[in-house]
């Protein structure tokens, strides 16, 4: 189902952990790359637009029966009182005659020229069809962001539960170490009211991340149909992310399916403002007909032999048609696609506009992240300095356990703050990827033939 990008995370998940002071993780089984490939196997957003694009495209078949030949037969049956010069020649039926009236036919029609509607009506659907296409691709790249997130978060969560886990731990022992002293008469009870309040403090921090954790893993099982297990931290495809932000916002203009669908409406829109002038044309049809009736005109099928009981007729004709006035429902209708076509154009400057805002913002947020998360690594660096010196120089009785327990909590919250920082970054780069309609690319996730954007910029340049 995926083809994995060739990277190796290993060197760089390990001395993350090894900063923030967590052990080296381990081989794991779960990636980005999955957990997006089985969201867009059974997310009922994806499957709703994967139905409107084929739902349009059925849209193009109902256009092209218009190129085809109608055939249509006729029967019926009834009653028919005629009367008529014939019927009052007759001098042994009354002036008036009721017969049991039949009728058998079948008529074939084939449209020569037709004011070019049903090329229009064709190129219409066509171009829905390929908006509604880009569009199943939009909400697929959306997704994939979506899914990013939610997997980042889930990572985080449970980083933050083993620091929490781990500050617990310790407060745990310095807690242990004043009541001792405590007991000894050589503790100030303050200093144990002191720390048995931060003890209780870490062990809520540690619920606050539990309860952090189950959330993240609620939106994780949500978003991609089961539950996250054994997460590993992504690195997003270097190569595909531009270098500078006028080069970004060239990708997405070029490339954003948000900005093909929209292309797509116009050409959409200018075929229906062409087809609705087809009414001020003629048609042109080539209609051949036969039919078998009976008891026609007051000729009744059980008269004499050589009338014969049949009424029959086989025609062929080249028929043309051509209306003169409709009470003005053709001119609005024209008017009506018009300004449909100025509607469709004006989404697309819409959409040029958002295209470009969320890149830039997609720009903005990486590049004030990194600067952000490089000094939350030196506060990371310079709080594990002030622990370490705090513990050395408590050894030489130069620092209390409360000052060892204030420097903790110092690289509790910095360790915590680098890594949601951390999280924020990657998922910026994945944001920029987003913006400009390469997420999916640089995930390397087999997608279905239909979501293939070569081929759709091939049809749009057509």
């Amino acid at each position: 189902m995926l083809h994995l990008p060739h990277v190796v995370f290993k060197k760089r998940v390990t001395a993350i952990a090894l900063m923030l002071g967590l052990s080296s993780p381990a081989v794991l089984s779960q990636t980005l790359e999955q957990a997006v490939a089985q969201s867009l196997e059974s997310h009922p957003q994806i499957r709703q637009a994967f139905a409107r694009y084929k739902a349009s495209e059925q849209a193009i078949d109902q256009a092209k029966a218009g190129y085809y030949p109608k055939l249509d037969a006729t029967a019926g049956i009834g009653w028919e009182r005629t009367d008529s010069p014939a019927t009052r020649r007759d001098t042994t039926t009354d002036d008036e005659v009721d017969l049991t009236r039949r009728e058998l036919g079948v008529s074939l029609q084939q449209m020569l020229f037709d004011g070019f509607r049903t090329q229009n009506e064709v190129d219409r659907t066509q171009n829905e069809a390929t908006a509604e296409q880009w569009a199943m691709v939009a909400t697929a790249e959306d997704k994939a962001l979506e899914v990013s997130r939610v997997y980042l978060d889930v990572l985080i969560a449970e980083q933050v539960v083993t620091l929490a886990e781990k500050n617990l731990q310790n407060h745990q022992e310095i807690y242990d170490a004043i009541a001792e002293s405590n007991a000894g008469g050589f503790a100030k009870a303050s200093d144990l009211s002191q720390v048995t309040g931060r003890l209780a403090r870490a062990n809520a921090n540690l619920m606050s991340a539990r309860n952090n954790l189950a959330d993240a893993q609620s939106r994780f099982t949500k978003m991609v149909g089961e539950s996250p297990e054994a997460l590993r931290l992504p690195m997003p495809d270097a190569e595909l992310l531009p270098r500078t932000l006028e080069a970004m916002l060239d990708i997405a203009l070029e490339q954003h399916p948000r900005i093909h669908a929209a292309q797509s409406d116009i050409a959409a829109a200018n075929a229906a403002r062409d087809g609705s002038r087809a009414a001020y044309l003629p048609t042109l049809n080539v209609e051949v007909a036969a039919n078998w009736n009976e008891n026609v005109g007051g000729e009744d099928g059980a008269g004499p032999p050589d009338v014969g009981p049949e009424n029959n007729n086989v025609q062929a004709m080249l028929r043309m048609r051509y209306n003169l006035f409709n009470g003005g429902a053709d001119r609005a209708r024209e008017r009506q696609t018009a300004y449909q076509t100025i509607e469709a154009r004006e989404i697309n400057e819409m959409t040029h506009r958002d295209v470009i805002e969320g890149a830039t913002l997609a720009w903005n947020a990486r590049t004030y992240l990194e600067q952000q998360r490089d000094f939350m690594r030196q506060h990371v660096e310079a709080a594990t300095d002030t622990r370490d010196a705090y513990r050395e120089e408590f050894r030489l009785n130069a620092r209390t356990l409360l000052d060892v327990l204030d420097s903790q909590n110092e690289l509790f919250e910095a360790r915590r703050e680098y890594l949601s920082k951390e999280a924020d970054e990657l998922y910026a780069q994945y944001r920029i990827l987003n913006a400009t309609g390469r997420l999916l690319a640089s995930l390397r996730v087999d997608t279905p033939a239909i979501w293939n954007t070569a081929s759709l910029k091939q049809e749009d340049s057509q």
